[in-house]
């Protein structure tokens, strides 16, 4: 399947790079992993479920220098599922963007090093974005505050805070609100590509990012579909000492899809209805310690809730290179969620959803500079009254290689 969609993906960036050109103005990268995961699932005095997923990969980066200061990047992806046991119906699903980057970069040469891109890019919120690759992340899974579905839907409308209560822990579940036609569950930020411009720099100790964009972090967007809002990223950063930086980011906008717009209270619309995300990242290196993690605080405005609904999520990373070719990795992941204020009939201030957890731990081991195996163990817990429990266990090939050589492309 994978290996079908490939020659797509090339001829989409040697479209997006125009021609291509010798001396090096040409990078072509290519990233392709295979993922083995079992899944187990239970809940006290219940039943368990066990699932097994074979989940293969192929990435594709480009970048051209058109001229001294004038840069083109592209990335393209194909993500294939196959349901080994345990699903019903069998999982066999194949994905492809074809672009899921795609922008120009100018570097004039000003004053506070300004670089100014526009297109198809990763946001600029905080600092996980631009190191989930597989060969780049350290870990199989990913961290919560980007993965965790909340019972917040872009499209569809709790009627009452009842009916959004009843959804609590439901995730990607196939159900939806009365209200809607669509079960968009968001996380608090997602794998945001948004279309814009944006301005950035990295003079000294000090690093900037201001991006005009056309969607919201949780509910990233495509250029040509309904609903797209013009909203602002703002993130900076400072290098305190050799080997610590310390960022923040704020981003404020509508996340609602205009699918919905009938449903909102009166003399209400998307704009009234809005995500604001404030977060902190921290990255520290010393010796062959590396240290990452992330703070988020985040709220949503939502139609017929009378409180925004806030939650607070981080994650501590750490890796360890013991030698060239070894190394170990652990991340620590929580969100907590906000309490209704004015209560319920019964008196209870329950949380808009249950709190989690997860931990991951897991080794590397690079066989080649371009073959690395991971192997991951990971534990999942949901706070609520039955405690249900997720362990799930990974093994991961990644295989990075220049596609140049694969074209003859010098």
């Amino acid at each position: 399947m994978i290996l079908r969609k490939l020659p797509q993906l090339i001829f989409s960036v040697l479209c997006v790079s125009g021609v291509v050109l010798g001396e090096e103005r040409l990078g072509l990268l290519g990233i392709g992993d295979g993922t083995l995961t079992n899944r187990s699932s239970s809940i006290p005095y219940g039943p368990s479920n066990s699932q097994t997923n074979l989940n293969g990969g192929f990435i594709l980066l480009g970048s051209l220098r058109v001229q001294e200061n004038l840069f083109v990047f592209y990335e393209g992806r194909v993500n294939h599922s196959e349901g080994l046991s345990g699903s019903l119906p069998r999982l066999q699903k194949t994905q492809t963007n074809s672009v899921v980057q795609g922008y120009l970069r100018y570097s004039p040469g000003l004053a506070w090093d300004l670089n100014v891109q526009i297109g198809k890019f990763g946001t600029p919120f905080g600092h996980f974005l631009t190191r989930n690759y597989s060969n780049e992340n350290p870990l199989i899974g990913f961290p919560l505050i980007y993965t965790h579905r909340t019972p917040i839907s872009a499209k569809g409308i709790p009627r009452n805070p009842a009916e959004l209560l009843s959804y609590r822990g439901r995730g990607q579940s196939n159900g939806s609100y009365l209200w809607g036609n669509g079960n968009a569950w968001l996380p608090l930020t997602n794998f945001s590509y948004p279309t814009g411009i944006m301005a950035f720099g990295n003079p000294g100790k000090l690093d900037y990012r201001v991006a005009l964009v056309n969607s919201s972090l949780a509910n990233p967007i495509n250029l040509g579909t309904p609903g797209q809002r013009a909203q602002w990223v703002a993130a900076a950063g400072l290098t305190c000492l050799p080997g610590l930086h310390i960022g923040t980011s704020y981003a404020e906008g509508p996340y609602l899809a205009a699918s919905v717009s009938r449903w909102l209270p009166p003399a209400t619309s998307i704009n009234d209805f809005r995500q604001r995300a404030l977060g902190f990242d921290l990255e520290y290196a010393i010796d062959h310690l590396e240290v990452y993690g992330e703070l988020l605080f985040n709220n949503f405005a939502v139609p017929y809730v009378p409180q925004r609904l806030g939650a607070t999520g981080y994650f501590l990373e750490l890796k360890q290179t013991w030698t060239p070719r070894l190394f170990s990795a652990v991340r620590w992941n929580q969100i907590y969620f906000d309490r209704f204020r004015s209560g319920f009939t019964d008196g209870s201030h329950p949380r808009f959803d249950y709190n989690v957890n997860s931990l991951e731990v897991g080794l590397g081991f690079r066989f080649t500079e371009k073959l690395l195996a991971k192997f991951s163990y990971q534990y999942h817990r949901t706070l609520d009254e039955m405690e249900p429990r997720e362990d799930t266990f990974g093994a991961q090939l990644v295989y990075t290689f220049d596609v140049r050589n694969l074209l003859r492309i010098r």
